[in-house]
């Protein structure tokens, strides 16, 4: 499952709760992996610390958000974190052995 996250600040995925209820409902809907797309931003006028990474602020923040909040260990698969595209960050998922739900509800945000 693909999640196309253009467009968005941090705070509106992060900080809000979003990335929780994306990575939760992807778990009930029984999916093995999600994939997290931001964007590199790589050499596109940001800052010299980001330079050298494979992607942005934003994936930073995403990538951080998936390894260090407990909370995420209930769902996925900590260890399987995939960082190695360019602009997007993949994570298997639990499985889960009776899916509950058919589709993601909390996508497109209501307030984009």
């Amino acid at each position: 499952m693909d999640f196309d996250l253009h467009g968005f600040h941090p705070s509106q995925i992060i900080d809000s709760g979003l990335l929780d209820k994306l990575v939760q409902q992807a778990w009930e809907m029984g999916e093995p992996r999600l994939t997290l797309i931001h964007g590199h931003g790589r050499n596109r006028g940001i800052s010299p610390g980001f330079v050298n990474t494979n992607t942005g602020y934003f994936g930073l923040c995403i990538r951080r958000a998936l390894r260090h909040d407990e909370d995420f260990r209930r769902w996925i698969l900590r260890t399987t974190l995939d960082c190695g595209q360019n602009g997007s960050t993949s994570v298997r998922l639990k499985p889960n052995p009776s899916p509950t739900r058919e589709s993601v509800d909390c996508w497109p945000p209501e307030d984009q």
